[in-house]
């Protein structure tokens, strides 16, 4: 059933990350030095005065979009639960890959630009990426519950 809660938060994992692509994953800024980091799922954006040096980070956002992509036929097989689950995990592990390449241009590329104590500060499309994982686990535990269910009625038959 297209209708169950599982499917909600699956719908809600391609939402998310529909907002991990369109909003800033984190920023850091320093009026003194006149310098601001941006890291978005497309670019990490270094602005020191007028001059503004980007460097690519698409893969984010490619591993964004794959974790939709996965969400919406995971959604589609509602029938086959133990594929769903397959690819629960599967796009668990894609999800763990976007916040881990968030955390890596954090850590190695934005903080040392420029004050290193300035930690910055995680930015929305952050937040939408772990939400997405905590989404699809629960997910994926509602779709076990189900097979086991199913399972436990087919053997009293």
């Amino acid at each position: 059933m297209i209708q169950r809660t599982q499917s909600l938060l699956l719908a809600l994992v391609v939402i998310a990350m529909g907002v991990v692509i369109s909003n800033p994953i984190w920023e850091k800024s320093s009026a003194a030095l006149n310098q601001k980091v941006v890291l978005t799922a497309k670019t990490l954006e270094h602005t020191q005065g007028a001059t503004t040096v980007s460097s690519s980070t698409i893969y984010i956002a490619i591993l964004a979009g794959i974790a939709a992509v996965i969400a919406i036929v995971s959604l589609s097989q509602y029938k086959k639960r133990v594929l769903q689950m397959s690819l629960g995990a599967l796009n668990s592990a894609v999800l763990a890959g976007v916040l881990g390449a968030s955390f890596y241009n954090v850590f190695k590329e934005g903080i040392p630009l420029f004050e290193p104590e300035n930690q910055g500060n995680y930015a929305l499309g952050f937040y939408a990426g772990v939400f997405a994982l905590l989404a699809n686990m629960i997910a994926n535990r509602l779709i076990r519950r189900d097979e086991m269910l199913v399972r436990s009625a087919d053997r009293m038959r």
